[in-house]
């Protein structure tokens, strides 16, 4: 990626170079190599027509959508409270009308719908390419072991080996690129980030944190024992 692209709406190119797989993308999110995948700035301008026929709105307007939801459930909440039926029943119309934009109404800039996309980006590349090479490593060990020759190829077993940091590494890349791909929304369109605050103490979390690292640090090194042990040992021949 370049990174001298700083916000979707500069005219910087976004790409130092790029490597095109034709149709891919359409298939992958459409499962139609023909089906139209919008970028980023389709999402926030709008205006072209989704899979179900329906022209999509522009950031601005589900925004002011969102807020009109806002509102109305702030009306309707009133109404309630005050037993006007009538206007409980208009408010509850006007929140339905709206309410699959609601998370909206909290995002201040359109530009805040953006997610971190540089990050995204590589982190979903590490963890593709890491996918593809683990595939590859159990097809080679696979034919080694029919073959009977895994025991004796020294450079297959280094390589299973090193190759265990790489899984995690993999399955963090993964959950880089879920958790950082969709903000701002803990529910998509529905509620941001910045609204889902919980009451929880700061204390709590980090006591809950370090709890986890530690019985996991500790399965950590007792697994590495048991391996080294394992490896040590060697292969058991007939």
């Amino acid at each position: 990626m370049n990174p001298d692209k700083t916000s979707y709406k500069d005219n910087v190119n976004p790409f130092i170079f790029d490597i095109k797989i034709p149709k891919l993308l359409s298939f992958l999110a459409e499962r139609d190599v023909d089906a139209y995948v919008p970028g980023i700035v389709n999402l926030i301008e709008g205006g072209y027509e989704t899979n179900k026929g329906t022209v999509a709105l522009s950031a601005a307007e589900k925004i002011e959508k969102g807020q009109i939801a806002i509102q109305a459930l702030a009306d309707y909440r009133k109404a309630v409270k005050d037993k006007d039926q009538v206007a409980a029943g208009q408010a509850r119309t006007l929140l339905d009308e709206n309410f699959a934009y609601f998370g909206y109404g909290y995002i201040k800039d359109p530009a805040d719908l953006v997610p971190h996309v540089g990050l995204t980006f590589y982190s979903f590349r590490v963890m593709v390419i890491l996918g593809g090479y683990f595939i590859l490593l159990f097809i080679v060990a696979l034919i080694w072991s029919k073959k009977n020759k895994f025991a004796d190829a020294r450079w297959l077993q280094w390589a299973s080996l090193w190759t265990i940091p790489l899984a995690y590494i993999a399955g963090q890349a993964g959950w880089i690129v879920a958790e950082v791909g969709r903000q701002p929304w803990a529910i998509q369109d529905i509620l941001p980030t910045s609204a889902s605050v919980s009451k929880l103490a700061t204390s709590s979390v980090q006591t809950t944190f370090f709890v986890f690292l530690f019985l996991f640090t500790v399965l950590l090194i007792a697994e590495i024992g048991i391996m080294v042990k394992a490896i040590k040992k060697g292969p058991e021949r007939g």
